[in-house]
């Protein structure tokens, strides 16, 4: 097998006719739209996944907690939260059956510092998944990410401005947020872009 066909079937790179063949890891995001939408059926779980808004509170946050409550039930390992932009309310949380034993909440001002923080907790085998609200974030400090995270196996999911889309990103999924019913699909492996697929991003848990 060549170096292209190897990588191809990793994942890595795809042409149309790989795609069926492309094998990457999923977790279920909870929305089977955007399930059916993704390589593996779900997030990434090796690897970095973009999530880009408009403006902070428009559904960012819901569109991953089905996923990472279901994490929380999945074994004793934490979730490293960092920075998140404000306090998170635990009986909101809880109501989405998250596990809030499970949840570790620490702030890092500086680029280097988050990365270093993001890196140490995914290598430490301790950390199920990592979800990080940050705005500057240069190729290098997200390479490193990148690679902890296909190190360790464990997905991580990087909050961010819509303004941010402009930037160069190595992320395997890059998803932005129209509405609380509308997001597009920038980057996925295996997969061209989609724009404006129909999502229900409700305020609780079980409404639809």
């Amino acid at each position: 097998m060549n170096l292209i066909s190897l990588l191809a079937e990793q994942g890595h790179i795809w042409t149309h006719r790989n795609r069926s063949k492309t094998v990457v890891q999923g977790l279920n995001t909870g929305y089977a739209e955007l399930n059916n939408e993704l390589p593996g059926q779900g997030w990434p779980v090796s690897a970095v996944t973009e999530v880009l808004y408009p403006k902070q509170g428009m559904g960012e946050l819901r569109l991953l907690l089905p996923a990472l409550a279901q994490l929380s039930h999945a074994d004793t390992r934490w979730q490293l939260w960092l920075n998140a932009p404000y306090l998170p309310c635990g009986p909101a949380l809880q109501h989405w059956q998250l596990n809030t034993q499970r949840l570790l909440l620490a702030n890092a001002s500086r680029a280097a510092d988050l990365c270093h923080c993001v890196e140490k907790s995914l290598q430490s085998g301790g950390c199920q998944a990592a979800v990080v609200w940050v705005e500057k974030l240069d190729k290098a400090l997200m390479r490193r990410i990148q690679l902890a995270a296909e190190q360790s196996a464990t997905p991580v999911f990087l909050l961010r401005p819509e303004k941010c889309l402009s930037q160069p990103s190595v992320a395997a999924l890059r998803i932005k947020l129209n509405s609380a019913s509308s997001i597009d699909i920038v980057k996925r492996r295996a997969g061209w872009p989609l724009a404006n697929l129909a999502i229900n991003l409700p305020l609780h848990l079980g409404v639809h």
